[in-house]
């Protein structure tokens, strides 16, 4: 067994691939093994795969059938052997450290789940690029800690962001849910996976660059089934809540959480010019969060001054949603790419 398994998911990368795989093999670690999930590629990353594995021994290759990044990252994980699971997009970067430093705190706190920041950059269709680095708060937190740090503990849930802790995985049968065709299932198998963790330990230096290319990305098309998709991740999220935080969790902080993570996501990605729904049908989707458990609690008084303190925007946003002012809402929508920037950097 070594000590980390790297899965990489590539599909019609030939461009990006090559700067991935050796930002992963330049990592300065003694035990891992990088993972290439050549899933049905069309141009030569799946020989690009290949050149990698006769290379280096550190490579394993599986070719498969399209199937999608969940099967792919599920491959993936029928093969890994190390003690340790992480993940890397095949169009982003490892920075330096990212192997070794990570896995010397999770060893030294016998962490189910280690947690590091990352860089996010959008890489827009004419060249621009909007960069932040998540910020996260470094500690090390048991099971009966997280209601008090929730806003940490969720702060990031990308896979590639962690490394997971294999046994966990194999115990309790954490998979990528397959349903998920186009995003949010890095967040369901995250979710998922906290259900079980015992001991998370987080890391504020960020080590990992999330690059989301406009000219290269499906998420900026709008698939109706990513909606149904968003409520099994809200489901999840609410079993969090409920059997593990114990509903403990202080209100303003989960409400703000739930806002930037479900609601303002929801209403940005029904704002794109590729969404078919009619006016009826978003107000329809927006009743149907207002019912979902997260949001059916009433917000005291006192709640809502705290988060209006904390952040105005948020404070109306709460005020015309719980009040059902669903049309005023729905202007959000006319703001589209300013939601986009202003949202997208923040938890």
């Amino acid at each position: 067994m070594c000590k980390i398994s790297v899965i990489m998911p590539v599909y019609n990368s030939e461009n990006y691939l090559p700067h991935a795989v050796k930002s992963v093999l330049d990592q300065d670690f003694d035990s891992f093994e990088l993972i290439l999930v050549d899933d049905g590629s069309t141009d030569m990353s799946d020989a690009l795969c290949d050149d990698f594995a006769r290379k280096d021994p550190r490579v394993k290759v599986i070719h498969k059938q399209n199937g999608g990044i969940c099967s792919a990252r599920n491959e993936g994980l029928s093969l890994a052997t190390g003690e340790y699971v992480t993940f890397c997009d095949n169009d982003d970067e490892y920075l330096p450290g990212l192997l070794s430093e990570n896995y010397a705190i999770a060893k030294e706190n016998d962490a189910d789940l280690m947690r590091f920041a990352i860089e996010k950059r959008i890489v827009k269709e004419n060249g621009a690029v909007l960069s932040s680095v998540y910020d996260l708060k470094s500690g090390v937190l048991d099971r009966a800690e997280f209601a008090e740090h929730y806003k940490n503990v969720r702060k990031e849930d990308g896979v590639w962001s962690a490394l997971f802790k294999r046994s966990v995985i194999e115990k309790y049968h954490v998979r990528f849910d397959e349903r998920f065709k186009h995003g949010l299932e890095d967040v369901n198998f995250s979710l998922r996976f906290l259900l079980h963790t015992r001991r998370a330990a987080y890391n504020s230096k960020h080590y990992y660059v999330w690059s989301q290319r406009y000219s290269h990305s499906t998420s900026r098309k709008f698939y109706r089934e990513s909606l149904n998709d968003n409520i099994r991740n809200m489901n999840i999220e609410n079993c969090f809540l409920q059997d593990v935080c114990k509903d403990r969790v202080d209100p303003a902080v989960k409400y703000t959480f739930y806002v930037n993570e479900y609601l303002y996501p929801t209403i940005e990605y029904m704002s794109l010019k590729s969404c078919d729904l009619t006016k009826e049908e978003k107000l329809h989707e927006l009743r149907r969060l207002r019912r979902h458990p997260l949001f059916s609690g009433e917000i005291d008084e006192e709640t809502f001054a705290r988060i209006k303190k904390e952040n105005v925007r948020v404070y109306i946003t709460l005020k015309l949603f719980y009040t059902r002012r669903y049309k005023p809402l729905l202007l959000v929508l006319n703001s589209g790419m300013a939601v986009l920037n202003k949202f997208r950097f923040k938890k």
